[in-house]
């Protein structure tokens, strides 16, 4: 019988997806579950396992169909031996071995990847990368992380630490970051970072719509209502806008110089803000970057939306099937 299936894992902090889908990327049928990050590893893996033998299960699928498992998952992680070193939204996750386990429990070969890697993958393979050769994709929300694709391949850089363009530090000086520096792109421009900055905006400025639409608590203000009253035509939150999109354009300037890529796709908060944010980050990148370098690049929403993590997973499969097809015979 041909192997003609793909199982796909999502492995996130708050939830945990399997997919099967075909070899083109149609997923044909789901199952999601709370990560229960908290009881650690062991439990998680188990869930995950449980899930895909249940689905494969209510699908009538026999693992003589299914021609690998693709598992996107939070890094830092070996993408060569599947070991996963400690993600911040996994605790416990201290060197995890994770494509062994999965390989062992399903009899199955897997191919783990870094989340943000695997988006991009499958913004290149399915949404606004697709036709493209040099793609910079953008997550735009908890954390800014992000993905590096040519000719179709992940870059991984020396050790499976490319991409982290979330880390690139703009103000030395500038508030703290997750990762224990100061200043990066991350810590002005992720969702929380909009927040801090919004909370210390409405302080001075208390006639706002933010304010409003955060139920008058300027602790509860989120990135959220930071976009939607900049939609509204509040003109603090549009300043706010208007001054993330020149740090993310700042972010993304060095990058074009550097990487030279025809597209840079931005998800999350760049995709529910559109061209109030897209526009100013658009407008700095021709300010800063190099003249030849901007004029090739385009900058774009990301279009795979809550799907990216179901077909990030199955990407990874189909991008390696002549490898794993190799490997069976």
């Amino acid at each position: 019988m041909e192997r003609d299936l793909i199982l796909g894992m999502d492995i996130g902090g708050t939830k945990l997806a399997v997919v099967l889908s075909d070899l083109k990327g149609n997923i044909l049928r789901k199952v999601r579950e709370p990560t229960e990050a908290e009881k650690g590893p062991d439990h998680v893996i188990s869930k995950l396992i449980r899930m895909s033998r249940r689905l494969m299960e209510e699908a009538g699928v026999t693992a003589d169909r299914i021609v690998g498992v693709g598992v996107s998952c939070g890094g830092p992680l070996d993408t060569k031996t599947g070991i996963v070193y400690s993600p911040p939204n996994l605790p416990g996750w201290d060197a995890v071995p994770l494509k062994s386990i999965v390989e062992s429990e399903l009899g199955l070969p897997a191919i783990v990847e870094n989340d943000a890697n695997a988006g991009a993958l499958a913004e290149w393979m399915f949404g606004a990368g697709r036709g493209y050769s040099y793609v910079v994709y953008m997550t735009m929300g908890t954390g800014i992380g992000g993905g590096i694709v040519i000719d179709g391949k992940i870059y991984h850089g020396a050790n499976d630490t490319a991409g982290e363009v979330g880390h690139q530090i703009l103000l030395p000086d500038g508030p703290p970051c997750g990762c224990g520096k100061r200043g990066c792109l991350e810590a002005l421009c992720s969702g929380p970072a909009i927040a801090r900055r919004a909370r210390e905006a409405v302080k001075s400025n208390p006639d706002t719509l933010i304010l409003e639409l955060a139920g008058g608590r300027i602790e509860e203000v989120k990135s959220e209502h930071v976009v939607e009253a900049a939609k509204k035509g509040d003109k603090l939150a549009l300043k706010l806008i208007e001054e993330t999109g020149w740090y993310m354009g700042w972010g993304i300037a060095n990058m074009v110089n550097i990487l030279n890529p025809e597209v840079v796709i931005i998800g999350t908060i760049a995709v529910a803000a559109g061209d109030l944010l897209l526009e100013p980050i658009r407008r700095t990148v021709r300010r800063m970057a190099m003249e030849r370098a901007a004029s090739a690049v385009k900058i774009l929403p990301a279009q795979l939306g809550e799907y990216v993590g179901d077909l990030a997973a199955v990407s990874l499969v189909i991008s390696n099937l002549d490898r794993l097809r190799e490997a069976e015979r």
